[in-house]
């Protein structure tokens, strides 16, 4: 018996044993171990903020990217998004210094966040062709073009992703954190997933540090974190800050996201016509159009 054929979950109650592939597991053991390597001194900190990244990328450009799908992205968000609430719940809530509303606004953030990415992924199981009426999906049928790699023919603003393996209408990319196309289809959930993710994030990253170091009142009754030299005294503070400071960090990243997608739907294109097309948009029917067309109409 060979180790893929070791590695295997029992679902009885839906298909038997399913394999469970190693490229998925290694973020459930790496994203604690690195944390907790993070939270031993500032200086582990510094090093495993600088080198995570390049080590990730390091990972997938000479392994991961030869797999068809590979689904250590997605297992990297869903191990970081269960550690950062169990440290959230556990180790920050129990100091005291959060109130409950707080607490509950945290949780409606991370709950909305998480449903809006599930929606996203389950509205990207949609095939293109049986989202669009009309249009032909056989070879020879149909007024679009013809799609070398289904041979079959794509509507207008289709094009092909090959780690999906079908045409996706008003494709913007592969999200590999998500394992989905984004399209028409699921545009509109994964923007409300880019929302909620960065408020969750910022948020908890703001109350956790708030709660962890000296705070100082910035406004009103807005608290911002002041003084954290002594956060690394004890292990669970320390693990504390370095969770907020990776949530800090990934919010960021994500409101990023968020920005530039809200950009591109002002320009009415995608980032994959942006990145095909030299000239304007043949689509972009100013801002009102634009926008309506996106949350007024049904896709």
């Amino acid at each position: 018996m060979t180790m893929w054929e070791r590695l295997r979950n029992p679902c009885g109650w839906r298909a038997g044993a399913k394999q469970i592939s190693v490229d998925a597991m290694i973020p459930i053991f790496a994203v604690p171990t690195l944390a907790v390597i993070a939270a031993q001194t500032v200086l582990c900190t510094v090093i495993i903020f600088v080198a995570t990244p390049i080590l990730v990328y390091y990972l997938y450009h000479n392994f991961l990217r030869f797999l068809l799908r590979t689904k250590f992205f997605l297992m990297w968000t869903i191990t970081s998004v269960v550690m950062l609430m169990l440290i959230f719940e556990m180790s920050v809530v129990p100091l005291l210094e959060i109130l409950p509303e707080e607490n509950l606004v945290f949780i409606v953030c991370v709950v909305s966040g998480i449903w809006c990415g599930y929606m996203a992924r389950l509205k990207a199981d949609t095939p293109t062709q049986e989202s669009t009426s009309g249009q032909g999906l056989e070879l020879g049928e149909g007024s679009g073009e013809l799609c070398i790699t289904c041979r079959r023919r794509a509507p207008p603003r289709a094009y092909h992703c090959r780690m999906c393996q079908t045409c996706i209408l008003n494709r913007e990319y592969h999200c590999k954190w998500l394992d989905c196309c984004i399209g028409s289809s699921n545009l509109r959930w994964y923007l409300r997933c880019l929302f909620f993710s960065a408020v969750a994030f910022i948020y908890g990253s703001n109350l956790t540090m708030t709660s962890v170091c000296h705070p100082f009142i910035l406004i009103g009754t807005v608290l911002m974190p002041d003084d954290c030299s002594d956060v690394y005294q004890e292990l669970d503070i320390a693990l504390c800050f370095v969770s907020a400071l990776y949530s800090l960090l990934v919010g960021l990243v994500v409101v990023c996201y968020l920005m530039y997608h809200l950009w591109l739907i002002y320009l009415g294109t995608t980032s994959n016509e942006r990145r095909l097309l030299k000239a304007a948009s043949p689509y972009d029917h100013g801002m009102l159009k634009n926008v309506s067309r996106l949350f007024c109409c049904k896709t």
